[in-house]
Order: C-alpha cells, then structure tokens, then sequence
C-alpha cells in the first residue's frame, strides 16, 4: 500500500466544504495538473468518494493559477516535478488563489525530501508512490485525517505519516534563470511584470526575439503574431521575427493568457479594496496611504498639498425625511460633483458616513515658480460649493433645488501640519469653525467663504 506524507491542519468543514448533517454530500471541483493517468486515478477517487464532482485537467501549476483566478476549485493536485520553480512561492501563490481547498501533490520514494519541503510550503499533503484510490479519496477530503494521515496503516510509522516542522527557507535555484516565483513577486508587487513575463516566455521557449505587446499596432510588418486572449478579452499580442511562425508562438500566447488574466483579476481586487463602494470614491484606507506618500514627497520635493475636508449640511435630517435612497443618491451625487471639478490627479475620498476629503498636490517635479496651487484649490472649492447648490435632488421632491450645502475646512502642507494626523486635524477644525458659522462654509485661516453665487467664481481667493 502507499505511504503519505501529510501537514497537520484542522476541520475545513467551517470553509463551507463539509455539508451539514443529513444532506447530501456537495459536488467537488477538482484541477488536475497536467497528468492525463492522474486524472484518471482522481475520476476514481471521485467515485470510492460517492461524491459528484467537475475534473478540469490544465498543464502545468501556472495554468492552474490562471484557472483559480477565474473560479474557485474544492481540491488542486499535481505531481511534485510538475513544479519547476520555488515551491515556497508556488505553495503560496495557489494558497491565496484557493484559500479554502486541499492542495495535493504526488511523487515517488525518491521525493520524499522534496515532499518535506513542499509540506513546509503551504500544501496539505504529499502522496508517495504507490497509493490507490481509497487513500487518493481520503486526502481529497475536507475531512482528511491529519493523525492517521494518508496510507497503510499496517505500515511502519515512518512509511505512513511525516509531520515536519516547516522549513525556515525554501532551497534557492541556481543561476539567473527566471522561474514562476520571479512572476508571483512581481505580481505581488516587486519587480516589471510584463518585462518579466517577456523573458520568461524566451527563456524557456527558445524562440528568437519574442515580444509581447499590447496590441497587433505595435507588430512590425513581416513578423508572426499570435493572440493573447482569456475568456473573450484580448489582453494582448505575442510576436517575433522569422523563422518563428505562429504555430510556435500560441502555446505560449496561451501560457501568457492565464498570467495576464491573472495579473487583471488582482488589480481589480486590489482596486476593489480601495474604493468605496457606494460612491466610487477612493476610501479611508486609500486616503490615509496617500497622504503619508504624499506628504513625504512634498517634504522631500518642497511642494505644496492642501486637504479639503468637507461633510453634506443637515444630512441626516435629509436622510430620515427622504429615506436611505435618497441619502444614497446624495452622496453618489457629491462624489462625482467633486471629482468633476478637482484635476485628475487630485484624490477624492469618501472617509465617513457623510465625510470626504479631497487631496489636492501638484503632479509637476519639481514645483514651478509661480504656480498657482492655492488659487487653483480655491476655484476648485467654489465651483463644488456652487455645483451642490445648483444641483437638482429628484428624490428630494419639493426640496430639490438649491437646499444642499457643504460645510469644510481646509489645511496646507507646510503651514497647517507637518505629518497626516496634523493636516487632517486642523482641516477637520476649519469644517466644524464653518458649522459654527451657520454651515455653507469653507473656512481656511481665519476667514470663511461662504459662496454660493457663480458670480463670485473668480474673485480673488482668501490666503492658504
């Protein structure tokens, strides 16, 4: 009978892979790593297992990648040589992507060391050559037992079940060739993605001067091309000159998909994370790491950046009297009204209930004699103060036009504050002096603006 090596874990039943009792068992989704005889052996695993279940088969750990950015997947498994980079990265790359499923892997007695090792890289568990269904159904299981692990239970202990401690550092590989961990880092945030995915495609495909480039504009006259696409989206184009055809470029087009989608699918979630979700506005987090970023910038570049902060007038009695829909609307309406009048690259953020604060910096390095930062943020807050107010509210009813105002504060880098919690502590003093003021105010120093006529749109601003 086969021997097992296996990491202890806990139940996964509260991931939501075990059903309750008295219900039928849940169907898996299962992604076989390239072996055409390991999905075989799992197909009959599935059904010593009496579970139903979907076997997609991909050819390698990085396709897998690319398949579980796309859908989720109850169990991966794949031999150990099918990975040929880092297993730390690997074991960490499919753990984020399959946070709730069994990670797999299989090999022969002369693995077992690199079986230890991939244990310590974040798999559940290691089969050893020869095992047969009933133990390839019981690693697949949620409910694997981490004690008896996997195998012969007549067997000696040391053939059955091997517990490491997890290695303290995955084994390095030798040379400068690229590997999937060189891809995952840059993924992740260290290093030129698309430069290192264009090198990794040449290095191992061996074809000469291979390039990947957005789209089928950038392919010279007389070069092969081949589509990089992923579920209907063109995500780009692989090219190179003869004698390459594109017979030799499409697998690796292929290859080159499931990275780029990938790479898409992170960014939106990483987008996600920082947007607010009602308004579209950045949000508090996005907020509080730009301005620590922008502020050591402008200390180090001796620029200017102002924070505006501002809340809606009377919100809640709006809300309570309109309803949350309405209230809603408000706020959708107040972000966008913002980020219409505000440059490009000036930060609008949603920071409360009510609450938003705009950064405004200068993009230009460094910063120009005579540039009109404090003139421009002063247009820009009255041109928001007149938009709210000449706004229409249909879910307002008779109260639509000409009833919502602004109240905000405004403090500048370096007079106001030297640090984020500085800044943002005197603007949010400025907002509540404009509330004491009687509200539809923005207050900076000493004085407060308070405009809602578009005839004062050009009139000369109050001193930052």
């Amino acid at each position: 009978m086969g021997a097992g090596v296996e990491k202890e874990q806990g139940s996964l039943s509260q991931a939501g892979l075990t059903p309750p009792p008295g219900e039928a068992e849940a169907g898996w989704r299962v992604v076989v790593v390239r072996d055409e005889s390991l999905r075989d052996r799992v197909d009959r695993a599935v059904m010593v297992s009496q579970r139903s279940a979907t076997v997609a088969r991909v050819p390698g750990f990085l396709a897998a990648m690319g398949d579980l950015a796309q859908r989720e997947a109850d169990v991966v498994i794949g031999p150990l040589d099918a990975i040929t980079g880092l297993l730390a990265s690997t074991g960490q790359a499919l753990r984020e992507l399959c946070p709730g499923g069994r990670l797999l892997l299989v090999g022969d007695e002369t693995e077992r060391g690199r079986a230890v090792e991939a244990l310590g890289a974040g798999f559940d568990a290691v089969l050893i050559e020869p095992y047969d269904s009933n133990e390839l159904a019981k690693a697949m299981s949620p409910e694997a037992d981490a004690v008896d692990g996997v195998g012969d239970t007549d067997a000696p202990p040391a053939e059955t079940t091997m517990k490491p401690t997890p290695l303290p550092q995955a084994i390095q590989p030798g040379g400068e060739e690229l590997g999937d961990a060189d891809l995952i880092d840059a993924l992740l945030g260290a290093g030129p993605f698309l430069e290192r995915l264009e090198s990794m495609i040449a290095s191992q495909s061996g074809l000469s001067g291979v390039t990947l480039s957005p789209d089928r504009a950038a392919v010279p006259e007389g070069q092969a091309s081949a589509a990089i696409g992923y579920a209907g989206r063109e995500l780009g184009v692989l090219h190179a000159p003869p004698p390459v055809d594109r017979a030799g470029l499409e697998p690796w087009a292929a290859w080159a998909a499931r990275w780029l989608a990938m790479r898409q699918r992170i960014e939106q979630l990483r987008d996600l994370s920082l947007r607010d979700e009602l308004t579209g506005a950045w949000n508090r987090r996005y907020f509080n790491r730009f301005l620590q970023r922008i502020l050591e910038r402008a200390r180090s570049e001796r620029q200017q950046v102002t924070l505006l902060v501002f809340d809606i007038d009377d919100f809640k009695r709006y809300n309570d009297r309109f309803g949350h829909s309405a209230g809603d609307d408000i706020l959708r309406e107040a972000a966008r009204l913002m980020q219409s009048v505000v440059r490009e690259h000036d930060v609008v953020a949603r920071i409360g209930g009510d609450e938003f604060a705009v950064i405004f910096w200068d993009a230009e390095e460094p910063r120009r004699q005579g540039s009109r930062h404090p003139d421009d943020v002063m247009r820009a807050a009255r041109r928001f103060q007149q938009a709210i107010c000449a706004h229409r509210f249909p879910k307002l009813a008779e109260d639509a036009h000409g009833t919502l105002t602004i109240s905000g504060g405004l403090a500048s880098y370096p007079w106001d504050g030297q640090t984020p919690d500085e800044l943002l502590h005197k603007a949010d003093t400025m907002a509540m002096q404009s509330k004491q003021q009687g509200k539809n105010a923005i207050t900076l120093g000493p004085g407060a603006l308070r405009r809602c006529d578009p005839s004062q749109e050009d009139e000369p601003a109050d001193g930052i």
